[in-house]
């Protein structure tokens, strides 16, 4: 066997300058992959929470047809690992007894990211949906 041939079939692996090409090039992918990833994940979430949300909306809107007002505490809307829940009623029906049940006749049910969480960060904050279908906040694209 000849030198060259020699030196080809006892070269085995890579060099250091082959594994940094590959390092640089996966810490570039990793560097423009992670926000898109995190990014999708946060929307994601969201989207859960928001059907989550509108679901208890409708729940909500059944009760109100069924009793005629909304009721002062609502149970159904649970915490969850991103997001803490509130319902708020309001509007009471004027000379209403503040124990008389189902007398409010608007609400606001908020999500709010949890701090700690992977959504406390979320570009949309607090998210709210009201009596009336509003959904806040409107910008961002936050609610489609």
């Amino acid at each position: 066997m000849n030198n060259k041939m020699k030196k080809s079939v006892l070269q085995h692996g890579f060099t250091l300058t082959e594994l940094l090409i590959v390092v640089a090039i996966i810490g570039i992918i990793y560097s423009v992959a992670l926000p898109s990833y995190t990014e999708h994940m946060e929307r994601s979430r969201r989207a859960d929470i928001q059907q989550v949300m509108l679901q208890y909306g409708a729940s909500l809107e059944r009760i109100y047809s069924r009793n005629g007002g909304y009721p002062n505490a609502f149970n159904a809307a649970v915490n969850t690992e991103f997001y803490t829940f509130s319902y708020t009623p309001s509007d009471r029906v004027p000379g209403a007894a503040a124990a008389d049940d189902f007398r409010s006749r608007k609400y606001t049910l908020k999500a709010t990211p949890k701090a700690g969480s992977a959504q406390a960060n979320d570009r949309c904050g607090t998210l709210t949906l009201t009596h009336d279908g509003s959904q806040l906040p409107n910008s961002n694209s936050c609610w489609g």
